[in-house]
């Protein structure tokens, strides 16, 4: 007999379609399977921190009306209303309420 599970999925969460992609661990360079979402185009607020040689960007995703940050490796330099593209979005729950998320890499979308 199964158990429930009210664990969502980064899908569910985001409201945005992944897809299951092959990582390796930066720590232990050890490989895992991983959904992520291959393009996420979403507006910054302006705002980027610099958290253990990472970026952190304040995002909102107008399409689903969310707000949340996301890490990646690189900056971008950003303000208010700049669109981003964030590639292989992955996230997962921590012991709050909001989670946590990263990227691959981010660049600005040209107008």
């Amino acid at each position: 007999m199964a158990i429930p599970s009210w664990k969502r999925t980064l899908e569910e969460v985001l409201k945005h379609k992944t897809q299951a992609t092959i990582m390796s661990s930066e720590k232990t360079g050890n490989k895992y399977t991983v959904d992520v979402i291959p393009v996420l185009q979403v507006v910054s607020t302006g705002s980027v921190a610099n958290v253990d040689g990472k970026f952190k960007y304040s995002i909102v995703d107008t399409k689903n009306n969310l707000e949340y940050t996301i890490k990646t490796t690189n900056a971008v330099d950003v303000k208010f209303g700049t669109i981003l593209h964030f590639r292989n979005v992955r996230g997962g729950t921590t012991s709050g309420e909001h989670g946590w998320y990263a990227a691959d890499s981010v660049t600005i979308v040209e107008k």
